[in-house]
């Protein structure tokens, strides 16, 4: 994310498409019409940066009446593509990344491990493990509403990066998560052949290696892609899978 959450939604204002500016005021009356719980003094906090770690719920309201995606307060998509409700789908979307994206040979990551990651960091502020189960579990009824430092957290536990941050706009655009998690069955699939250890053990050797070795390893994880064998032998006379 390369601008921050009071840059965009003072220019979403100042120049929204098709109407004259938003004063804080008629954007506040909008989303109140629409349902939502907001007052003009927390958007004119929000716009100068005084507050900048609104919930879920709010970005959803600030987008929608906008008419943006959720996902433009991350530096994702600014099209507004039907209803875009994230909290809808945030509990799933957080359950797939447990249950997907975890190191070879262990199982997914815990509650505990990524909250003491997240709050070790500090870059995001804290986290605890039972508000993570919370989120993974919410109340019968109810929706996750997570405020936008733990989405941000989140992203960054789970090594979802553009580049410039984490890519948070996996939990706010459902499109997206689409594109991620068809990239993530890849991912498993490699994993799950042994093709993820084996390159941690490939970077680890093959400074040393001769290129006939090197022409080895190549074939040995083209050979595990093809057959799903898992277990890799390094040796001095080779590489097998």
């Amino acid at each position: 994310m390369t601008e921050n959450f009071a840059t965009i939604l003072d220019r979403l204002c100042a120049r929204p498409r098709g109407r004259d500016p938003f004063t804080n005021t008629e954007l506040a009356r909008l989303i109140v019409r629409r349902g939502g719980e907001i007052t003009d003094g927390y958007i004119s906090h929000l716009r100068k940066g005084h507050r900048d770690n609104p919930t879920l719920q709010t970005i959803e309201d600030l987008a929608a009446a906008l008419d943006v995606c959720p996902a433009v307060f991350v530096g994702g998509r600014p099209e507004r593509l039907g209803p875009e409700r994230p909290r809808l789908s945030f509990t799933g979307k957080l359950r797939h990344l447990f249950a997907a994206i975890h190191p070879p040979h262990r199982g997914p990551y815990t509650p505990e491990e990524a909250a003491a990651t997240i709050t070790s960091g500090g870059r995001f502020g804290s986290i605890s493990s039972s508000y993570i189960r919370e989120l993974l579990n919410p109340a019968p009824g109810t929706q996750p509403n997570p405020r936008l430092r733990h989405i941000l957290a989140l992203a960054d536990f789970f090594g979802l990066s553009d580049g410039h941050g984490p890519q948070a706009a996996y939990f706010l655009d459902d499109r997206l998560a689409e594109v991620i998690d068809a990239e993530l069955a890849g991912f498993i699939a490699l994993r799950d052949a042994g093709v993820m250890e084996f390159a941690a053990r490939l970077a680890r050797h093959a400074s040393d290696w001769t290129p006939e070795l090197r022409r080895q390893a190549v074939h040995a994880v083209t050979e595990a892609v093809e057959t799903g064998e898992t277990t890799w032998v390094f040796g001095n006379g080779g590489v097998s899978g």
